[in-house]
């Protein structure tokens, strides 16, 4: 019990730094869309993706490793994370490199260029930010990197708004992007400091702690795997923007962004998760095997129902942001690409149950044909379809990477039972909706309600009663099919005693 309300104190607390920002940068997005036209946000979106792939290399698979090392031996925080720090400015040197030849062989125009040479200077910044990210989760001490988050999500907010109503335009953006980076590490290295350690090169009672040489070593399979695993998520973008140009590459971003929010839950779950995995790995196999199994119940209980409330609603919100005809087609982009979100999201917890079983090697395998795979199906694609290509590029290479975490993770100690966590939730969803789009259909046929479609246009009562309806419904089928069980609810409510 101690563990799991560990896990969702750190759940809590990450997700409190994490979606304050993200919600605030959302008002951000909406205020840069009612200035900016969709070339300029495929621009935006195509700095992103490259830096994302960029800053990944950087980090070299590094995060969980860190965590995990100074979990074990908190003692030798200190050259643990001068080896990590040293090896991503290594790489982060020789990315940078990269990122001027590829702007230059690209052809990008100027605005561009300056975009993304800009945005490339932050991985430095974030690549030792993110250092920071792991041993704050090794101690436990999350409510730091919140506050760093936070802060760092503030001054991006005001001077991004300040810049864009200055007329920067775009670069104003960027800056405020980049000032934003540092702005977290002077929040956050100095609390790291002084509530983590104890910061020594040597632990008396231990080992020697892995050096740079071992962190290569070890690093390189989870490298690999993640770089492979952002390219076939950011790729699609720069891709779209090379082959079809910046205003494909708007739309195509604006209807992506929502799995890129909603995601951040399960990943931070995920990682709040991984300390408790890490440590029962140490004991018992049935203990990891329980704690995945109602992980993974747990999690696809809140992400399905969420998946299919945003398909759902996905013109309003597209709308919310803006309402320019050049953004329609991102309702469309929305409503096919949201439907990876469940699938990530069990991928995240078979990731951590793979690492928890040492098992890292096999994500090169993972993410290698699920990055082939999504680059194949652009090329097909795009050319064809544009982003509609596109988004079904990526939910395939999804469903290509659920399949093969299952496949490794059938092989491990490791492996929870599956039918109740993955069915479960979809089945009781299925039944609810369906007793709902009857019911409201035959009792008040005026509100349009439909097999695809909640009654968005019919004003505030309608959409909240059916919706309301529809989550009571649901919560009745999970005790009904005993998806969710008495003892579930005992854990919960000493979850959220914490």
């Amino acid at each position: 019990m101690g563990a799991t309300r560990s896990i969702a104190k750190n759940t809590f607390l990450l997700t409190l730094g994490l979606m304050s920002g993200r919600v605030m940068a959302l008002f951000l997005r909406k205020k840069m869309m009612s200035i900016l036209d969709v070339g300029d946000m495929g621009i935006w979106f195509t700095a992103i993706g490259l830096t994302a792939i960029l800053q990944v290399v950087t980090n070299y698979g590094l995060g969980t490793l860190l965590t995990r090392e100074v979990t074990k031996a908190r003692g030798m925080t200190l050259p643990l994370f001068w080896s990590t720090l040293r090896i991503r400015w290594i790489l982060g040197g020789f990315c940078y490199l990269f990122l001027l030849g590829f702007v230059s062989v690209s052809g990008y125009e100027p605005l561009a260029r300056s975009a993304v040479l800009l945005m490339g200077l932050a991985i430095f910044f974030e690549a030792t930010n993110m250092a920071c990210d792991s041993v704050l989760q090794a101690h436990e001490k999350v409510q730091y990197q919140s506050l760093g988050q936070i802060g760092s999500t503030v001054v991006y907010l005001v001077l991004a708004w300040i810049w864009l109503d200055a007329g920067h335009g775009l670069m104003g953006v960027v800056w405020a992007n980049l000032i934003s980076r540092v702005g977290r590490f002077t929040i956050m290295a100095p609390l790291m400091f002084a509530r983590t350690g104890p910061w020594r090169w040597r632990d008396p009672d231990g080992a020697p702690a892995p050096g740079m040489r071992d962190l290569w070593r070890l690093g390189l399979p989870l490298c690999l795997a993640t770089t492979f695993g952002i390219i076939y998520n950011y790729i699609d973008t720069v891709m779209l923007k090379s082959m079809i140009g910046n205003a494909a590459a708007g739309v195509y971003g604006t209807g992506h962004q929502a799995l890129d929010v909603s995601l951040m839950l399960p990943s931070l779950f995920g990682t709040a998760l991984f300390p408790a995995m890490a440590r029962y790995g140490m004991d018992t196999a049935d203990d990891v095997r329980r704690l995945g199994e109602r992980a993974l119940r747990f999690m696809l209980i809140v992400v399905i129902p969420v998946t299919l409330f945003m398909s759902f609603t996905a013109e309003p919100i597209i709308g919310w942001f803006s309402k320019k005809a050049e953004f329609s087609d991102s309702v469309s982009v929305m409503i096919v690409i949201i439907w990876g979100l469940p699938l990530q999201a069990a991928n995240i917890i078979f990731n951590r149950l793979l690492i928890t079983a040492e098992r890292e090697k096999v994500f090169i395998v993972i993410g290698l044909v699920s990055m082939l795979a999504n680059i194949a199906l652009n090329v097909y694609l795009i050319p064809r379809y544009s982003y509609y290509g596109a988004a079904s590029a990526t939910l395939i290479s999804l469903s290509v990477s659920f399949v093969l975490h299952l496949r490794f993770l059938w092989g491990t100690r490791y492996r929870p039972p599956l039918l109740r966590p993955i069915l479960g939730p979809a089945v009781a969803l299925a039944v609810a909706w369906l007793a709902v789009s009857l019911g409201f259909r035959f009792a008040i046929p005026s509100w349009h309600v439909g097999w695809l479609a909640l009654p968005v246009d019919q004003g505030w009562s309608p959409f909240l009663i059916v919706a309301g309806t529809t989550a009571i419904l649901y919560l009745l089928s999970l005790f009904g099919l005993r998806v969710l069980r008495r003892d579930d609810v005992v854990l919960l409510r000493e979850l959220f005693r914490f």
